[in-house]
C-alpha cells in the first residue's frame, strides 16, 4: 500500500513520530506529577485567610493561570493523538485544506501543523482582516456596530 505522504522518508516520518512521542510521553509525565503534587498539598486557603483582597487577587490569578496552561496542554496532546492516528494511517504531512505536502522542515518544527505555509499564511491573514467583523459573544455585535452606538 502506498502512503499518501510518500514524500516523506520512512526516515523522516520516523523522526517526526519520535518527537510526537517524546513531547507526548512529557506531557503526561508532567500531569501524573501534578496530580501527585496536588495529592500532597492538602492545605488550602480558606476564604477567610485571604481577607487581604490583594491576596485573594493573587491566588485566583495563579489559579486562572494554571487552568490556562493545563488547557492549551490538553490541546496539544489531542493535536499529538491526531498526528500519531495520521502517520499510522499514511496521512500525516498533508495539508488538510489543500491537501498539498507539508514541508519536513515546518513538520520538523512543527509536528502537529496540519496546514501548509500557504494555507497558514492565508488562515492567519483572513483572522487579522476579520477581527473587526466578528461577532462578539456577550453582545451579540461585530466591533463596528458596537463602536457606532
Amino acid at each position: 500500500m502506498k502512503r499518501a505522504n510518500s514524500y516523506l522518508t520512512d526516515k523522516q516520518v520516523e523522526q517526526i513520530k519520535v518527537k510526537l512521542l517524546a513531547d507526548k510521553e512529557r506531557l503526561t509525565m508532567r500531569d501524573e506529577i501534578d496530580q501527585k503534587v496536588d495529592t500532597l498539598n492538602t492545605y488550602h486557603l480558606d476564604r477567610s485567610e485571604l481577607s487581604d483582597p490583594v491576596d485573594e487577587a493573587c491566588a485566583n490569578v495563579q489559579v486562572a493561570h494554571e487552568l490556562r496552561f493545563k488547557s492549551r496542554e490538553i490541546f496539544y496532546l489531542k493535536k499529538i493523538n491526531l498526528a500519531l492516528e495520521k502517520i499510522k494511517e499514511g496521512a500525516f504531512g498533508l495539508c488538510k485544506d489543500c491537501d498539498s505536502e507539508i514541508s519536513f522542515e515546518r513538520l520538523l518544527a512543527r509536528p502537529t501543523a496540519e496546514l501548509c505555509i500557504n494555507c497558514k499564511e492565508s488562515a492567519e491573514m483572513d483572522e487579522q482582516n476579520n477581527f473587526i467583523l466578528k461577532r462578539s459573544k456577550s453582545f451579540g455585535q461585530t466591533l463596528t456596530e458596537r463602536m457606532a452606538r
